[in-house]
């Protein structure tokens, strides 16, 4: 007989043939579920409209304190150039507005509702008409309400909540609920100029040639003229406009170790792996260099390869922190001729990227722009020994917290949180203490409105409750509250007149309704904090499993849990049983191929529960792939005497950002 531990598979299988299937009403809100304020009627919608306004109406700058772009007037009086700018204050990194007043930026991005991931697809990847849509927005009333294939029920919401005039109403009602709840900018994607208010315009190249995954051949000889006419049209619209802070570029798209042992195997002409054969030959010559490549011969052997190939990390490693130069000093000396006077931050990077990607944009970029989701903050604070050294400051883009509620789905395993205070709570414990960083000079909360229950795209996409307000067009109120407490103290914060806000226990936030039901049935016995669940890209990574446990080893280090080891979780057998066999399914990184697994895990049992014995163990690899898969099992046969068992994983060294994650775990008696 079989019994599980970790029945990851089975249990979260159970859970969704258990929930109903996915179907909104005429507001775009999920059918399955029912809560206080649902709106029912177009009546409601104006209620709230009418009861809010007079809230909001007179939010504004005070005038006495801040000028037009939020600097403030009492901190001190600094040259005005007409742009915003940066400048080293006293040890600490600031904005300096147009008219010379010290700055923090709080902001929050895709403000208005034309945003594209705030609308849902009405066909399925195949070409056909999606299921789930009870009523579609009516064209005569909403003309944007369905456009490019994907329908908006968020403008649809606002339609019949301001009338026809909704476009620009919501537009002066979100500018308003901004400054009332303490925010100054609208950082990314909030086409803030139509707001009236600061704000990052981010750019995506459009006529560069890319590899895959979005990334750009940057070795292209043709890169610098096309990215050049892309950059003289975007500077030509806004280089006259003092609300715009900074300019960004290609959002979430740096290189990674993958992507360099990809191009390895990419064709010939690609100009990017023409560089990267140049870079191993002056490094190694090319005799060794065929060599890492398989081949017999030289340069053209190694350019004609179509295998993937595992490169040396530390050759990886120093490509990517030398095409980071390459790509970063063509960029910024575009922006330096058609727009000298505005900023430059360059890409807002994410948790995967090469560091040495991001170490080397910081030495070019006016800031250095992170994106991160996670309550403990641990990869962005992970560079920032390195950032320090390059003091360059530090704008955290992108970061949020949600709820599984009312059809959205949990996020991951360190964002998602109980309920919508908690996410506000969640709020202040992350900025302030980033905020206390000398190098932080603000930040931009993604984002203002949820995304759609029905996913912002297909076959796989986001349907999240990021939103400070949701699809109907109201506000969090829970979650606003808390919010507007930190608002009017990360100034001084980052001045250092004040102390950070902490949760003492921050985990406490993350028991969502989902992680409570799964980590019940899944984790009888001891649990460690640092196990969560995660369903970010699990189905597209681990074979369809909507769920997945996630052992965070960066946090472990950090926060040296059990002298540097965390027990995943005890099972007890029983009195007098035996247990037979052990599997666990383990899915290892890529780029730690190569290493001892017996390294990261351990097996243990014990008679009492108490006093633990390292038991043998071996791994079985079953597919190699990115993750690669392994089933872990004991070596040998489980002394009789052992009625506890534990899964123990042991963390790596503090700078390895990566995860563990283990789908299954059975035990047989």
């Amino acid at each position: 007989m079989k019994r599980y531990i970790f029945a990851m598979l089975g249990v979260a299988g159970t859970l969704l043939a258990d929930a109903p299937s996915l179907e909104v009403d005429r507001y775009g809100q999920y059918t399955g579920e029912d809560w206080p304020g649902k709106v029912t009627c177009d009546e409601q919608l104006r209620a709230e409209a009418a009861r809010e306004w007079p809230l909001i109406r007179d939010a504004g700058f005070d005038p006495a304190r801040f000028d037009r772009f939020g600097g403030r007037l009492d901190a001190g009086d600094f040259e005005a150039t007409g742009r915003f700018r940066k400048k080293k204050i006293d040890g600490r990194w600031w904005l300096i507005t147009p008219e010379g007043h010290r700055c923090f930026i709080i902001g929050c991005d895709a403000v208005g509702y034309r945003e594209g991931g705030y609308s849902s697809p009405l066909k399925e990847p195949d070409g056909s008409a999606r299921q789930g849509f009870l009523e579609l927005p009516d064209l005569k009333r909403v003309p944007d309400g369905i456009s490019g294939g994907k329908v908006n029920f968020l403008a649809a919401n606002l339609e019949k909540k301001y009338g026809p005039g909704y476009y620009e109403k919501s537009k002066e009602v979100n500018r308003r609920r901004l400054i009332a709840w303490g925010f100054n900018s609208t950082a990314k994607w909030g086409w803030g100029e139509t707001f009236g208010l600061p704000y990052v315009e981010d750019w995506t190249f459009r006529t560069v040639k890319r590899l895959p995954r979005r990334r750009i051949d940057i070795y292209d000889p043709g890169f610098a003229a096309a990215a050049g006419k892309e950059v003289a049209a975007l500077t030509a619209r806004r280089r006259d406009d003092p609300m715009l802070i900074a300019y960004s570029t290609e959002n979430e798209n740096g290189w990674e170790a993958r992507d360099v042992n990809e191009l390895a195997a990419a064709e010939p002409a690609v100009a990017s792996k023409q560089a990267l054969v140049d870079f191993l030959i002056r490094r190694r010559g090319e005799a060794e260099a065929a060599e890492l490549f398989r081949v017999s011969g030289g340069r053209g052997a190694m350019l004609e390869n179509r295998q993937r190939i595992a490169l040396p990390a530390e050759d990886v490693a120093d490509f990517i922190t030398e095409a980071s130069r390459h790509y970063h000093r063509i960029v910024r000396e575009l922006f330096r001729r058609y727009d000298p006077g505005h900023l430059w931050f360059g890409a807002s990077h994410c948790r995967g990227q090469s560091d040495e990607w991001i170490y080397a944009a910081a030495e070019f970029t006016d800031a250095v722009m992170l994106n991160e989701y996670d309550l403990y903050a641990q990869w962005s604070t992970g560079l920032m020994p390195r950032l320090r050294e390059l003091d360059n400051p530090v704008f955290l883009t992108e970061f949020s917290f949600v709820c599984d509620r009312r059809g959205l789905r949990p996020y991951n395993s360190v964002s998602t949180v109980r309920d919508q205070r908690s996410r506000g709570l969640a709020y202040r414990h992350y900025t302030e203490r980033m905020a206390a960083n000398p190098l932080c000079i603000g930040f931009g909360y993604f984002i203002f409105f949820d995304q759609p229950v029905m996913m912002r795209s297909l076959p796989v996409g986001e349907s999240f409750n990021f939103g400070l307000v949701d699809g109907t067009d109201r506000p969090y109120d829970e979650m606003i509250a808390e919010v507007m407490k930190s608002n009017v103290r990360l100034e001084a914060v980052h001045a250092g007149r004040e102390e950070p806000f902490r949760l003492e226990k921050p985990a406490a936030l993350l028991f969502s309704r989902m992680r409570g039901q799964l980590l019940a049935g899944i984790l009888p016995g001891t649990v460690s904090e640092y196990v969560t669940t995660d369903s970010s890209n699990a189905a597209e990574y681990f074979g369809g499993c909507p769920l997945r446990l996630k052992i965070d080893e960066r946090r472990l280090s950090a926060d040296g849990a059990d002298g540097g080891r965390c027990p995943v979780g005890t099972f007890h057998a029983g009195d007098n049983s035996r247990f037979g066999e052990v599997k666990a399914d383990v899915y290892f990184w890529f780029r730690h191929r190569g290493k001892d697994l017996n390294d990261y895990y351990e097996l243990e049992g014990s008679p009492d529960g108490r006093n633990f014995t390292r038991l043998p163990l071996r791994f079985e690899l079953v597919r190699r792939s990115e993750f690669d898969h392994y089933v872990m099992c004991n070596a040998e046969p489980v002394p009789a005497d052992m009625r506890y068992l534990r899964i123990v994983l042991k963390a790596p060294v503090l700078r390895e950002s990566w995860s563990n994650q283990i789908a299954g775990i059975t035990v047989e008696r």
